[in-house]
């Protein structure tokens, strides 16, 4: 029924393919966009919720909250709310991947680095909420996707509640959230901040390591008393083989107290970066529906028949105010062999439905036929490994790749801002230089978004662009369908394998360097390892990692700005500057950090895709048979 009428009511917009998951308070639904192809997940309001204002009214707070997390490359974006023919609607990204909690039912606990760095990067996910004065309060397995690429995306704040701020729509004495991962204060119906979240991570920790839940009774009573008055399990006792530390970092996760507990997701993951944890993409893959990967790549059809056509010249022109309909190629993780992955905003284990009709395949001699065309040319290819392209242009650039494998991370130096350790990252791509200014206007243009704060953009269209926040560069990566880099996918790009200090090698660049802002393709004897230009000097670049500002760098921003009016979710910025001093930076692994919604002349960006998984044989069978 819900499948019927969301048809009539976005169709125009978007071709709803199937549903693919949801339970008592919402139903979950794949669609894509009829004019960019790209793909979402649309949650609909069960029928029987929709009649309580109530619940109405907490489900519309959901996407209120969840769209002002946006921006952050560990938590699901959510791109437009609306109602109609009693319908009430969430369209959110849809993530090519798997919900944590179906993966650990399939393959059972994790080794203590994977586990570190499922939590690390929740703990990116938490500050960044907090930031937002935003409390999750129903962390849980099943509300962390991971993707083809190993990031966990946090998804479903829709019991969340703004920390220290009365919404009228949690009842006193109400707890919501699962109960198995309950702080004591929240199954009490006591105010939550950060600390409850902190409680629940703890919980979904004990289990990682351990395949079990410290609390786990047979009744919902009994697990919330547990959690109220039972000491929780010593992990060691459970996992003898497990390091003494971890046993340590849990203990005070689960502390009944939150003053007990640590008292910021920042403090946390400091503590699991200094044991050697990371928070970028890790080393877990997910298991993909296939039935759905499938529908990803099939034409848009069925074009309703109030839909008009629509002409080159109104494309131009027409205009929306969701972010959804921008005139790009939204990615989908299997569209293309460089599109980036993240995607769904649910799990994709689903049953696959019947579809209304089924594809038509070639038969008998046409088919063999076509197979024997196609694989002519290709017959040697089918037995040699696929590797990716070492480059490849795309409409808004070209990018070049760093292969997957480990570097080396930090430097020992005492100004070091990270000690030296090897790391391990999967392949992706780079874009080649910094984001123009000529390739920023189009973003500009397309969408409306404010133009950068500088004198450059106007009449240096091939200079980086410049003058924008944190938050805006994530809207144009997002725009173009790539992400902003971590830290470690930075420096990986930048300084290659060996270690080397500068992008160009070993040796400082002390005289002719620039003290203003060059087009971005200055320099070619100065590129990375991988081919990458300007990755020290011209403009710092910003990276998705979280710079741990404090005091001091507080107290230094409110003096620049002569303002306190900055944000206090600062990031780091990686590669120097042309700037007086700025070869200071030129190093590597040096990092600086700024405020994410503050601007300055001498910060731009370049942006990452990851590289797909999929491989020939099955291009080809899809190219083939459509399935």
């Amino acid at each position: 029924m819900q499948l019927a009428q969301l048809e009539a009511l976005l169709g125009e917009k978007y071709q709803i393919m199937r549903r693919i998951g949801g339970g008592g308070m919402a139903q979950v639904f794949l669609a894509r966009h009829r004019r960019h192809g790209g793909a979402f997940a649309v949650k609909v309001l069960s029928e029987y919720l929709a009649q309580d204002p109530q619940i109405v009214a907490r489900f519309e707070q959901e996407a209120r909250t969840a769209a002002t997390l946006s921006g952050h490359p560990n938590i699901v974006p959510i791109f437009d709310i609306g109602q109609g023919d009693g319908l009430h609607y969430i369209i959110m990204q849809f993530i090519s991947g798997e919900d944590l909690a179906s993966w650990l039912r399939r393959n059972g606990k994790l080794a203590p680095p994977d586990a570190a760095n499922v939590i690390a990067q929740t703990a990116e996910a938490l500050i960044w909420s907090e930031s937002h004065k935003v409390v999750h309060r129903d962390l849980k397995p099943a509300n962390m996707l991971l993707d083809t690429n190993g990031r966990i995306m946090i998804l479903d704040f829709g019991i969340s509640k703004a920390a220290d701020v009365s919404d009228g729509l949690t009842r006193p004495g109400e707890s919501l959230g699962t109960p198995c991962y309950m702080s004591p204060e929240q199954i009490r119906g006591l105010p939550c901040d950060v600390r409850s979240d902190l409680y629940s991570l703890g919980v979904i920790f004990f289990e990682l390591m351990t395949g079990k839940r410290p609390f786990d009774h047979e009744s919902v009573t009994a697990i919330q008393m547990a959690h109220l008055t039972e000491a929780p399990p010593d992990l060691l006792s459970v996992e003898p083989e497990l390091p003494e530390i971890c046993g340590q970092l849990v203990q005070k996760m689960l502390q009944k107290r939150p003053e007990d507990r640590y008292q910021s997701p920042q403090r946390f993951l400091e503590e699991l970066r200094n044991l050697g944890a990371t928070s970028g993409p890790g080393q877990l893959r997910p298991q993909l529906n296939m039935a759905i990967e499938e529908d990803l790549h099939q034409p848009i059809t069925g074009t309703p028949a109030n839909m008009q056509t629509i002409s080159a010249a109104n494309i131009g022109s027409r205009q929306s105010a969701d972010f959804s309909d921008a005139p790009v190629k939204t990615a989908t993780a299997v569209s293309s062999l460089i599109s980036e992955t993240p995607m769904a905003a649910t799990s994709t284990i689903a049953q696959r439905e019947p579809r209304a009709a089924a594809r038509k395949k070639p038969k008998g001699l046409w088919a063999l036929t076509i197979v024997v065309l196609l694989l002519a040319p290709l017959s040697v290819a089918f037995f040699l490994p696929e590797h990716p392209a070492s480059a490849f242009q795309d409409a808004h650039g070209r990018m070049v790749l760093v292969p997957a494998g480990s570097f080396i991370y930090g430097d020992n130096s005492p100004d070091a801002p990270r000690r030296q350790q090897t790391l391990s990252l999967p392949a992706y791509y780079i874009d080649e230089t910094e984001v123009s200014n000529r390739e920023y206007r189009h973003f500009i243009e397309a969408t409306g978004h404010a133009p950068p704060n500088a004198d450059s953009y106007a009449d240096k269209p091939d200079d980086p662009v410049s003058g924008v926040s944190y938050d805006d560069a994530s809207a144009y990566a997002a725009w173009v369908g790539k992400r902003l880099p971590t830290e470690e996918e930075w420096e990986k790009a930048a300084r290659g394998t060996d270690g080397r200090p500068y992008p160009w090698g070993s040796d400082a660049w002390t005289t002719g360097v620039p003290t203003t802002v060059q087009p971005v393709e200055s320099f070619p004897d100065r590129k990375s390892p991988y081919g990458a230009f300007n990755m020290a000097g011209n403009v710092f670049e910003w990276t998705a990692t979280v710079f741990p500002a404090g005091d001091r760098e507080f107290t230094d921003m409110r003096s620049l700005l002569g303002s306190p009016d900055f944000s206090r979710r600062w990031y780091a910025i990686k590669g120097g500057s042309f700037s007086p001093h700025g070869d200071v930076f030129f190093r590597c692994f040096m990092r600086r950090g700024f405020p994410s919604d503050q601007h300055s002349p001498i910060i731009g960006f370049r942006c990452v895709r990851a590289v797909p998984q999929q491989g020939l044989l099955s291009r080809l069978h899809l190219l083939i048979f459509g399935r």
